[in-house]
């Protein structure tokens, strides 16, 4: 989502801080050196008037050229060339022009000085919108780097994207999944977190299809490719990143959409007070010409709109600092429009609205006393690496249990086994109990189930749960005071989604999607057209979403690098309630920057007419309604920093 902005930066807003930026702060220190020079020690007194005008004009070259190529281009590419760069060229030039035809104490000095003022507030808003999107790049770490390609019985490690369909391919412990394609041998456990967002393992078997970014857990497994790189899950998720990104519009700064209107009346009213004055006063008299064209000038120094091309991002630079101190990153001043006037918050639920890792959340043990219940069943999982085994562990010693256990077996997909404590004990899922036969008592609950068998006796269950964000609850609660809607899109099973849903007060909720659905239903959303759309998630699978939406939120401490990167806030702490605080954020920054509009528009014309009107209006009257104004309207703006409640 690249930003216009108003300097020679505009252009190539991700190099900003690197050399141009240096360059930039260079040719206005050099351009303010000599400004000093030709007022301190070159000045007309010592050295006479067209010294004194080399030096400065010399300056104001250094620091206006990017703005006065921006200023011709526009007028030969055909479009409004009443734009602030042209109404900064030629105020500037006004001011040179004032010397001569105004008072005979007016320098130079103003002339440059507007520039430089200028180039100094685009510094400011470019350093407060620049961002940077990588999203194709890092998204290579969904890749494989290498694939283990059976030939003639040998093991050849290839690139990944010159397998062909039918190719045979080992995976071993850990690794990336190197393509698309079906179990032809072995199995395992498969980490896909990369595709749905959810953290628990699926187990693949013989004949079954597997997907490409997806990370073996456990044992091995020799697939058959299915699909050619280019159709691959992972070529598709990066293809959708590429997508979402051209489908974002840039965002048409406030100020150019004012200057539009502002120079060229401004510019006309100019001509006007230089023309038909002395249409009427006088066309033959040079001393009313030039009454009337150096009130003209001081007219175009007064409407010389550095107080609010200054002021206004100035406003947008505090709310970012502000939002900082909250531990909310947001990339640009274009989103605090988009905040103030969401519709619509659509969110992952995995690590976003819960915490995203198991945890028990009820124990039943009818044919045990609840400690020995558990002390059992965390001996028999104590031995296993299986995240489910970890939530039951919890922060137990897991090694003293095991260095207790013997015969341990554990059983892919369905459970385990072990000797502890004079008994066999048997813990595992609904399945692995039939087959062992052994009968256990249904469960309708939500959550994940595992049982508990002591001796080939059925002794109990746990169930675990991903636990709901307490912030989570605080977040819908303040969405709704502020009239937003929400929405969750998770890869998670319909029971679990719709209960975390009805918990939360969520307005919708749509359950077992991939990437592509997810972003299809936001695409609704977004198509909707009634307000803005933020999507916040955490995870790889979130970054086509995020990309999308018209405000991408990531979570930046457990989310992936690949969200964060394509996102344009980033919560560091992963509270989602942080959301509700950005919004109140940019509705406060909004505000101060209509403030500055306002003042500097009210004021200006003040003064614009005491300048028409009122005889021998003096210089540093404009002077005043120009940077004096722009020192208040920043100082302004500047107080968002010490905000303190929301």
């Amino acid at each position: 989502m690249a930003e216009e902005t108003g300097c020679a930066c505009k252009k190539n807003k991700s190099s900003y801080l690197g050399k141009k930026f240096w360059v930039t702060i260079g040719r206005l220190s050099v351009s303010l050196i000599l400004v000093l020079l030709g007022y301190f020690v070159f000045s007309e007194a010592n050295y006479g008037v067209y010294v004194n005008l080399a030096i400065m004009l010399t300056a104001w070259l250094i620091s206006a050229y990017d703005i006065a190529w921006e200023a011709i281009k526009n007028v030969f590419k055909e479009k409004n060339p009443f734009d602030e760069d042209m109404l900064m060229v030629i105020a500037s030039i006004g001011a040179f022009c004032l010397r001569f035809f105004g008072p005979d104490d007016n320098d130079f000095l103003e002339a440059v000085m507007v520039v430089l003022l200028y180039q100094v507030g685009e510094i400011f808003e470019d350093l407060a919108a620049a961002k940077s999107h990588k999203a194709i790049t890092e998204a290579v770490g969904l890749r494989a780097k290498v694939a283990s390609k059976l030939v003639d019985g040998k093991v050849v490690e290839v690139d990944p994207v010159s397998l062909a369909i039918g190719d045979e391919v080992i995976v071993k412990v850990g690794e990336i999944l190197p393509a698309d394609g079906t179990i032809i041998e072995g199995g395992g456990s498969l980490d896909m977190s990369s595709l749905t967002g959810e953290f628990v393992p699926v187990e693949k078997k013989l004949g079954d299809f597997v997907n490409s970014g997806t990370i073996l857990k456990s044992s091995s497994m020799t697939i058959r490719v299915d699909k050619t790189y280019e159709d691959s899950t992972v070529s598709k998720i990066i293809g959708l990143i590429d997508d979402s990104s051209k489908s974002k519009s840039e965002t048409t700064r406030f100020i150019d959409r004012f200057s539009k209107i502002y120079t060229p009346i401004v510019v006309g009213l100019a001509v006007l007070v230089a023309v038909l004055p002395p249409l009427f006063l006088g066309i033959s008299d040079g001393a009313v010409w030039s009454h009337w064209l150096y009130v003209s000038l001081c007219l175009l120094l007064i409407s010389c709109p550095c107080a609010i091309v200054i002021s206004v991002p100035l406003s947008y630079f505090a709310g970012i600092g502000l939002a900082s101190k909250h531990g909310i990153i947001i990339k640009g001043a274009s989103f605090f429009d988009k905040l103030e006037d969401l519709n619509w918050v659509v969110t992952d639920k995995t690590g976003t609205l819960t915490y995203g890792n198991f945890k028990v959340t009820k124990i039943v043990s009818p044919n045990l006393e609840q400690a020995k219940f558990l002390e059992y069943l965390q001996a028999v999982e104590s031995r296993s690496t299986h995240p489910i085994a970890l939530a039951i562990l919890g922060d137990c010693d897991g090694a003293s249990f095991a260095a207790k256990c013997s015969n341990y077996e554990e059983y892919s997909g369905k459970g385990a086994s072990a000797d502890y404590d004079g008994h066999h004990l048997l813990s595992g899922n609904a399945r692995f109990f039939k087959e062992k036969n052994i009968e256990v008592p249904e469960q309708k609950e939500v959550g994940t189930v595992v049982y508990l068998a002591v001796d080939g006796v059925y002794a109990g269950y746990v169930i675990l749960n991903d636990i709901v964000k307490k912030e989570s609850r605080i977040m819908v609660v303040g969405l709704k005071e502020l009239g937003v809607k929400t929405c969750m899109l998770t890869g998670d099973k319909k029971e679990g989604a719709a209960s975390v849903a009805t918990s939360l007060g969520l307005d919708e909720c749509h359950s077992e999607l991939l990437p592509d659905d997810k972003r299809k239903l936001l695409q609704e959303k977004i198509s909707a057209k009634s307000g803005y759309v933020a999507y916040v998630g955490d995870g790889i699978n979130d970054a086509p979403s995020i990309t999308l939406a018209d405000v991408g939120v990531a979570m930046g401490g457990a989310g992936s690098d690949l969200a964060v990167e394509n996102a344009d806030v980033v919560i560091m702490n992963d509270d989602p309630s942080k959301i509700v605080d950005a919004i109140k954020i940019a509705k406060k920054t909004k505000a101060k920057a209509v403030t500055n509009i306002v003042v500097a528009l009210v004021v200006k014309l003040a003064i614009m007419m005491l300048s028409i009107f009122l005889p021998g209006f003096p210089l540093l009257a404009a002077v005043l309604a120009d940077t004096g104004l722009t020192v208040l309207l920043v100082v302004n703006s500047l107080l968002l920093l010490n905000v303190k409640k929301l």
